[in-house]
């Protein structure tokens, strides 16, 4: 939860959350949220192509949604965590495992103002990947203790 608290200051978002990959035949849902409005987020399940996550998962890389954005309206409306936290700007990174293929899971920050992310604001969440993924993964050992 540091982590993503972190997160969420070096990049101005109102929302950061993290969704873990478990196993293949576990749904990929948002385990861990911070600046939530609500707990819409725990139910939601990321499926590939659905939504600003499911495009991540699908390409394998980051994704945005802004203003910059020519269908921001309609792509908003499918995204079901955008409609839940009311986001007006969004991006979500895929965490993968020493640049590998292999994914470990997703982030997610967002912001509920109009006003999209910034070039360094992306590269600070991006240099933020690698200290994610190291904490989960000591979280993982010392949950399997």
């Amino acid at each position: 939860m540091e982590q993503l608290e972190q997160i969420r200051t070096l990049t101005s978002s109102d929302f950061v959350a993290l969704a873990p990959f478990i196993a293949k035949s576990v749904p990929m849902k948002w385990k861990y949220a911070i600046g939530n409005s609500n707990n819409r987020y725990q139910h939601m399940v990321v499926k590939s192509g659905q939504g600003l996550a499911g495009a991540a998962l699908r390409l394998g890389r980051w994704v945005k949604l802004d203003d910059t954005h020519p269908k921001l309206v309609q792509e908003r409306r499918e995204c079901p965590v955008m409609l839940a936290e009311q986001l007006q700007a969004a991006a979500v990174f895929p965490l993968v495992i020493n640049d590998t293929s292999l994914m470990s899971g997703l982030l997610y920050i967002g912001k509920r103002t109009a006003i999209g992310y910034e070039e360094d604001e992306i590269r600070a969440a991006q240099e933020s990947l690698r200290a994610l993924m190291s904490s989960m993964a000591e979280h993982n050992k010392e949950m399997t203790k």
